[in-house]
């Protein structure tokens, strides 16, 4: 009976080399968001974008903040 086990194991194919996982590009990952709309105790908005685009608002929001906050620092006080 050892004779077919042996032909069994020599027959079988080799075990093929486990397949390496895709480059999963982070930036690209779709990330939703829930904002909750003034006035209201349940409506919410939600919002999908990558994770590219969500670091483009916040670099674009806190510039704007910055640009606000040098103007109304730069202008002379009424006197």
């Amino acid at each position: 009976m050892a004779a077919p086990v042996a032909a069994q194991t020599a027959a079988a194919p080799a075990a093929a080399p486990a397949a390496a996982p895709a480059a999963v590009d982070k930036s690209q990952e779709v990330i939703c968001k829930r904002d909750k709309e003034t006035g209201s105790l349940v409506k919410a908005r939600r919002t999908c974008l990558t994770r590219q685009q969500w670091a483009y608002v916040q670099d674009t929001n806190q510039q704007f903040a910055r640009d606000l906050n040098n103007s109304t620092m730069s202008r002379p006080g009424s006197q």
